[in-house]
């Protein structure tokens, strides 16, 4: 099943003259376009207290671009960033109160997540135009994204899918698919997030079921093999309704579960403290969020990790990756370096 299903967009645009919605806003926007039947692109936050929703026929390439195909044209040539170390200590800090709440079980599972400053990335429209990635998304002095992560498709009858990735290892390592699957962090990650995916969507979708558990995705970079990651699939039906309630239901999924943990309420909680060194203001803000397109018909999203910001100082690509009991300071230090790149060819 091709996870791009549904809206199958070319490479279109937006004013930067749009204005942020709160949530209430941004829900009534939804619904109503929904009933309309018009199309639109959306930008959720991470928090979700701003949205950018704009009609697809407002769209203006000087200010916003986006290809949720997968198949646009690329801009040949390498690109390379070159990122600085953050203080170790402070991701330590972080990490060990995710841990002391995970022991105490106030948590399964929390993502955590950190900006590192790099260089080479200082013309953001440029990694837009070289980047190879399912979803990528530029809106001009604020940020680029290029994500291999769906959120959730609707196809035109309601059937609702979400594509859980959670796992990663380098994929130069010998038998790397192998130890993937036999490494019980990982595993327990994934089979978490699965759980919790599941979970939500029952709260808006009925006959909810995991097609296809544990396959692997390889993602490809230019300096290297790339990464393999773990993936599973879980479908369900919406309501017959679905489009004219589409902002009420799509909120209710939010945040997406991959890039928050779980139970997710104590969870989200958790994140806010920890992450309070490791984030310019101490929010993510735009990342982690999601964004897609509505075509009037069919829906398609994704979840907006591979993030590269553009902040005062220059520059910032967030990254993070899920804490388990069983995670390792280091590791995950590690891991937030290895997800730093942009995948080209």
């Amino acid at each position: 099943m091709d996870k791009g299903q549904g809206a199958r967009d070319k490479v279109v645009h937006c004013p930067l003259s749009i204005v942020h919605y709160d949530q209430p806003a941004a829900i009534e926007f939804m619904n109503r376009m929904g009933q309309a039947g018009r199309p639109f692109l959306f930008v959720i936050s991470y928090d979700r207290d701003r949205s950018y929703m704009v009609p697809l026929e407002e769209l203006d390439p000087a200010f916003i671009r986006y290809d949720f195909s997968g198949d646009a044209p690329l801009k040949p040539g390498t690109f390379r960033l070159q990122p600085e170390k953050i203080d170790f200590e402070t991701y330590r800090n972080a990490f060990q109160y995710v841990q002391k709440n995970i022991l105490a079980g106030n948590s399964f599972l929390t993502n955590l997540t950190a900006s590192v400053p790099v260089s080479g990335a200082n013309n953001p429209e440029e990694v837009f135009e070289k980047a190879r990635a399912r979803y990528k998304l530029w809106i001009k002095g604020q940020f680029v994204c290029f994500s291999p992560e769906t959120f959730i498709t609707v196809s035109e009858t309601g059937e609702v899918a979400t594509f859980p990735m959670k796992g990663t290892i380098d994929a130069g390592v010998k038998n790397a698919e192998e130890i993937l699957r036999s490494d019980k962090k990982e595993l327990y990650e994934h089979t978490t997030i699965v759980d919790l995916l599941r979970n939500d969507l029952s709260m808006v979708a009925g006959d909810v079921h995991v097609k296809r558990f544990q396959y692997i995705d390889h993602i490809r970079r230019d300096d290297g093999p790339g990464i393999l990651q773990m993936s599973s699939e879980i479908r369900g039906q919406l309501p017959g309704n679905w489009k004219e309630t589409l902002g009420t239901w799509f909120f209710e999924l939010l945040p997406a579960g991959s890039i928050c943990g779980a139970p997710r309420h104590k969870t989200l909680e958790i994140i806010k403290e920890a992450e309070k060194t490791l984030h310019p203001n101490g929010y993510r803000g735009f990342y982690s969020g999601v964004c897609g397109v509505f075509d009037g018909k069919t829906l398609n999203s994704a979840v907006m990790i591979r993030f590269i910001e553009q902040t005062p100082r220059g520059p910032v690509f967030r990254s993070g990756g899920g804490i388990t009991h069983l995670s390792e300071a280091e590791k995950e230090y590690g891991e937030i370096y290895q997800k730093i790149y942009v995948p080209l060819g």
